[in-house]
């Protein structure tokens, strides 16, 4: 494939709330030599672009909604908006102050780029993602590019292979239809590996949330702010072994969700002064489905003495923020 050939095939995405920015962030990429972009003025219209048909690249300015595009971008990576959570994603931005920069990198981003930036910048970091872009990590509250030397996520975290349909295009032994079946199949085997990484982390997780909740008097107040902690990780989990068509784990999930239902129920009675010995069932099948679910996904992070040292962690971690 031709260098031309592949500015014309690769799709570009470049949402803008700013009209003159917009239409200077596509004249760049125009003059760079792609021919297939299209922009979007709206963070809804940019919504409901994606969940049609995922781009091969989005360029996204973030301020002035810097909460609405990083969830977004997180929703991409979670697999919560289009069918492909690897797409390529530069972040633009006028601001330059670090919680923009942290709010960005924690989305998932691929990018973040100031502003004003030049046709010939924007050209280079694009080619830079085409050629290296990064391996994607996969944690209890982060997917996204593998940034460790920043320090923000563990060792432990398996690093996969993000698809690249730029470099993809790039190749030019590949006809358009080599490209775009080599493209479907690697997203799809992306997905499942990324999947299973979520899985098993959020089974780790749920364990540890379940460990806590243990160590706190029924109805109490601490007791019942874990409750939806784990409600979420139950309907994640759930959600994703639909995907997987794992019947036993949603079984397991939902009769957690359906523990916590029964438990917040009482937690709201408790004035009426509900009988204490109420909890016990929930709580015991509740501990059961967490320990199985942990079991069925990540064994060796579950058994008691990796446990133990979950709870020490967490207790430290705990005890630093209350002193902060």
């Amino acid at each position: 494939m031709t260098a031309k050939r592949f500015y014309e095939s690769a799709r570009v995405l470049v949402y803008d709330p700013v009209s003159s920015n917009r239409n200077a962030t596509r004249a760049s990429l125009l003059s760079l030599g792609y021919r297939n972009v299209e922009s979007l003025p709206d963070i809804d219209m940019l919504t409901y672009r994606l969940r049609k048909d995922a781009p091969d690249l989005l360029v996204a300015e973030v301020a002035g909604a810097e909460s609405e595009t990083c969830a977004l971008i997180q929703a991409i990576r979670q697999g919560r908006l289009g069918e492909n959570p690897f797409v390529l994603v530069v972040v633009t931005t006028w601001r330059r102050d670090g919680s923009i920069i942290g709010q960005v990198l924690n989305s998932g981003a691929d990018d973040l780029v100031a502003r004003p930036v030049s046709t010939t910048a924007l050209g280079e970091r694009v080619r830079l993602l085409c050629e290296r872009r990064k391996g994607f990590v996969v944690t209890s509250d982060y997917i996204g590019p593998d940034r460790r030397r920043d320090g923000r996520v563990g060792p432990q975290a398996e690093c996969l292979e993000a698809p690249n349909p730029l470099k993809l295009k790039s190749l030019e032994y590949l006809s358009e239809d080599e490209i775009a079946r080599l493209m479907a199949e690697s997203v799809q085997q992306g997905k499942e590996k990324l999947n299973l990484q979520k899985v098993r982390r959020d089974a780790v997780q749920l364990c540890v949330q379940w460990r806590m909740l243990e160590q706190r008097a029924p109805g109490a107040h601490d007791f019942c702010e874990i409750l939806p902690r784990i409600a979420r990780l139950a309907d994640e989990m759930k959600r994703r072994a639909q995907i997987a068509k794992h019947e036993a784990a949603q079984e397991w999930c939902q009769s957690i969700l359906q523990s916590i239902h029964g438990l917040t129920e009482l937690g709201e009675h408790e004035a009426q002064s509900e009988p204490r010995a109420e909890y016990r069932p929930l709580l015991k099948l509740l501990g059961h489905a967490s320990l199985t679910l942990g079991q069925m996904f990540a064994a060796a992070d579950v058994e008691p003495a990796r446990l133990v040292e979950l709870d020490r962690i967490v207790a430290e971690r705990r005890g630093r923020s209350v002193a902060a």
